[in-house]
């Protein structure tokens, strides 16, 4: 046995179960007994596991990067660093304003598929008060202030990536403090 180490299922983007494991992704090969098989979803490399339940019995060696690194960081990935690190931006880190927004109209909506006029009278409206905050602010309100915790959390961000910047700090040292800021480890 190769241990006892907890899986994840999950499913495809068309319903069939899938497993992760230390990030790769297998589908499901073959059913014996009380064991599952499974086969590793990039085809032309021989990952296998093995499963009892919600247990791994055995797990064979990938010839291939897990799908994080394939996907978003080794140099030839799928999505270049490049493309989705941006560690030099000031302002959202996040689309959280964005989903806000689909929320707020998926709520104004009355159902799930509007007809074309329906859908327009909704986004007139969502204009006229989108142009009515920017008249206030223009006019001197206020804007909306961030909740403490979020904008020190933000100036601590800032003074790390300073000191990234001139030197202060190595590359290694810059990910972990903010891995210790933003408690990820």
């Amino acid at each position: 046995m190769a241990g006892i180490r907890k899986i994840e299922f999950v499913a495809s983007q068309k319903g069939t179960p899938q497993v992760l494991l230390d990030g790769y992704v297998y589908n499901k090969n073959a059913v014996r007994q009380t064991c599952i098989h499974w086969k590793c979803v990039k085809s032309l490399f021989n990952g296998r596991l093995s499963t009892s339940g919600d247990f791994v019995r055995n797990v064979t060696d990938h010839n291939h990067a897990p799908y994080i690194v394939s996907t978003w960081v080794d140099d030839d990935a799928r999505f270049p660093i490049q493309l989705w690190n941006h560690p030099l931006t000031v302002g959202p880190r996040t689309n959280n304003n964005l989903e806000g927004f689909h929320s707020r109209l998926n709520q104004t909506l009355p159902h799930r598929h509007p007809n074309i006029f329906r859908f327009t009278e909704v986004i007139k409206k969502i204009e006229a008060a989108d142009k009515a905050k920017i008249a206030q602010l223009e006019y001197g309100a206020a804007p909306p202030t961030r909740k403490r915790i979020y904008r020190e959390t933000e100036n601590r961000l800032l003074r790390l990536k300073d000191k990234l910047l001139t030197r202060q700090k190595t590359p290694l040292e810059f990910l972990d403090a903010v891995g210790h800021l933003l408690k990820l480890a």
